[in-house]
């Protein structure tokens, strides 16, 4: 029976309802017809009440999950899969996997054993009929595989389940090379480059506000002379691995299941060699010493830390070198001393000087000046030289120069002197007496 264009529009709305209304009592035909029924002024027993056994296109659930098939299926949690923690110990994580090949095991034998006494049917390579029950067991192995390994485990924590299967199955930056090439590409300067060196440098106080070159010597991996970095003598090539036949891996039959893992030989290389280098012993890289010119900017403080990318240890691989931390230490000026960008000078003045004022001679960073002091200046007053102080570092800024006055008392008088002083004590008392009767004469 052909149906009509309204009830093959309101079957297709009918499609886009929840799958929960296709599972309902009422079929999802006969609501669709209805709605058609309705849209077009039919009665309820019509010819649409006639075709209840006909089907509305995608009515399936299978078939209304596939409809979108083409967007990708975001991997599982190898956390989940094995149902433990993201911090579970190795101990918890052999534990699940095995109590999950147990209740696999007897799944299986109580699902098949009333079919067949067949114990090939165990097996998910001839268990054909139950994909669901192979895909999990897949699931499980990649999963154990991967967390059972300490180094993958890291690696998985930190590109979580989608990267980490796409590397899996060759699909990295790129195309192809599978996951060793894509890890390593991803994690070369942090697992798989040559350590970090850090070193302690002692300046002076004009070394820092200055700036300096310094060549540092310090202890760290180098690259091994006997081999050249090749880890193997001169001449010697590598072999197939005899235990993987240059696979990198192996399988081991545990029952009816088939587990892959890495060759414990060759390290997953496919390759291995009868000798290694005996100075470096197949390391690439031997301790020893290297020199390092170091660039100190103006301005560098007491504490900074800089970063010299790549001057650190060798990487056996030979590609990526660790980098070069180096911790600066500023020794103490006898006459300048340093607040972040400013600096400070003490300066003495005599009486005279302080009492009638003059000029005095003060150090800075670029040489001598003559200040001149006011009359009257008091100990511990001070003059600010804008600009005078520390260029800081990054900046065209400079601090400024603060000049501390502190006046020198005599000790020892001539005659002269002590009369000359003793004179304008009286003429101060005399006139402090003079002030203190002007002050009561007005009632203050």
């Amino acid at each position: 029976m052909r149906v009509p264009g309204g009830a093959r529009l309101a079957l297709l709305l009918a499609r886009r309802r929840s799958l929960s209304s296709f599972s309902s009592s009422s079929s999802p035909t006969a609501s669709a017809f209805s709605y058609a029924s309705r849209a077009h002024g039919a009665r309820r027993d019509d010819g649409f009440r006639a075709a209840p056994t006909w089907k509305p296109p995608f009515s399936s659930p299978i078939s209304a999950r596939l409809f979108h098939g083409t967007r990708p299926v975001a991997a599982r949690d190898y956390y989940d899969v094995l149902g433990v923690s993201k911090n579970a110990s190795q101990g918890e994580i052999k534990k699940a996997y095995y109590a999950y090949i147990h209740d696999h095991m007897m799944h299986v034998l109580v699902l098949y054993c009333k079919v067949t006494t067949s114990c090939k049917k165990l097996h998910p390579d001839t268990n054909k009929s139950d994909s669901d029950a192979e895909r999990k067991f897949q699931e499980v192995q990649r999963a154990y595989e991967t967390l059972k390994d300490e180094q993958k485990r890291s690696l998985y924590d930190q590109v979580g389940p989608d990267q980490y299967e796409k590397a899996s199955a060759g699909g990295g930056p790129g195309g192809g090379g599978g996951m060793n090439d894509f890890f390593r590409n991803i994690f070369r300067e942090r697992e798989f480059s040559g350590h970090d060196a850090k070193v302690a440098l002692e300046i002076s106080f004009m070394e820092a506000v200055q700036g300096c070159t310094k060549m540092i010597n310090f202890q760290t991996a180098v690259t091994c002379n006997t081999c050249n970095g090749a880890g193997v003598p001169p001449g010697t090539k590598p072999e197939t691995c005899l235990a993987c036949r240059g696979a990198g891996f192996i399988f081991m039959q545990t029952g009816p299941f088939r587990m892959q893992s890495t060759c414990t030989q060759c390290g997953g290389s496919g390759k291995t060699v009868k000798e290694f280098c005996k100075s470096c012993k197949g390391h690439k890289v031997v301790p020893g010493t290297k020199t390092v010119r170091l660039d100190i900017v103006p301005g560098t403080d007491d504490g900074d830390i800089i970063k010299v990318a790549r001057s650190g240890g060798a990487d056996p691989d030979g590609s990526c070198p660790g980098d070069l931390y180096v911790t600066f230490k500023v020794r103490e000026d006898p006459v300048f001393r340093r607040e972040k960008g400013d600096i400070h000078v003490d300066t003495v003045l005599n009486v005279t000087q302080a009492i009638l004022g003059g000029t005095v001679q003060v150090p800075t960073l670029t040489g001598d000046v003559v200040l001149k002091v006011k009359p009257g200046t008091q100990p511990g007053q001070k003059v600010v030289l804008r600009g005078k102080g520390i260029k800081t570092t990054n900046s065209s800024y400079y601090g400024d120069q603060y000049v501390h006055f502190n006046v020198n008392i005599p000790v020892n008088l001539t005659a002269r002197q002590r009369v000359l002083i003793e004179e304008f004590a009286k003429e101060e008392q005399a006139e402090d007496e003079k002030d203190d009767k002007a002050a009561g004469a007005s009632g203050y």
